[in-house]
This record gives structure tokens, sequence and C-alpha cells, in this order.
């Protein structure tokens, strides 16, 4: 894991980012204020929101059961907007 300060990453973005994927590794930028931020590669951001998402035995009950009614037939793919507003697209 590096750590970069805010201005550094600002100047050196692109080379950090490129880094980061490659090393498959979290990369620390402290913000001005002193709090700080985690740039990690998509894979593992996705990985983590996947973990967090079955690690609660509500949500993976509800996952798991709208999986089976899609491969049942029983449930169709709705955009996000169809959702927001109530009706199926």
């Amino acid at each position: 894991m590096t750590a970069y300060s805010l201005k550094f990453a600002q100047d050196n973005l692109e080379r950090i980012a490129r880094e980061t994927v490659q090393n498959s590794d979290e990369t620390i930028i402290t913000l001005d204020s002193g709090e700080a931020v985690v740039l990690i590669p998509l894979d593992q951001y996705e990985a983590w929101k996947e973990t967090q998402l079955l690690a609660h035995p509500a949500n993976r009950r509800h996952l798991l059961e709208s999986m089976e009614q899609y491969r049942q037939g029983r449930k169709v793919p709705q955009s996000l907007a169809a959702l927001q507003a109530g009706a199926p697209e």
C-alpha cells in the first residue's frame, strides 16, 4: 500500500491509477485537511461490494431468491429508471 499527498496525486493521477491497477493494491491519498481516501482497482471494489451485500443474511436471501425467480422466468430484468418510476419497462 502506498500513500500520496493530494497535490502529488493531482499531478500524477494517471501514473498512480495505472500502478494501483497493475499492482492490484490500494493507494491512500491524503487530503489537505488530513482526511484520506483510498484508490483501489475496480475488480477489488466490485468484490468488496459483493462481499458486503452477501454478508447480511437478509440481503443474501433476497439476492438468491431473486436469482432463482429469474432462472425460472418469473422475473424479467428492468432498468433502474423503470424501477424508480414504479413500473416495469
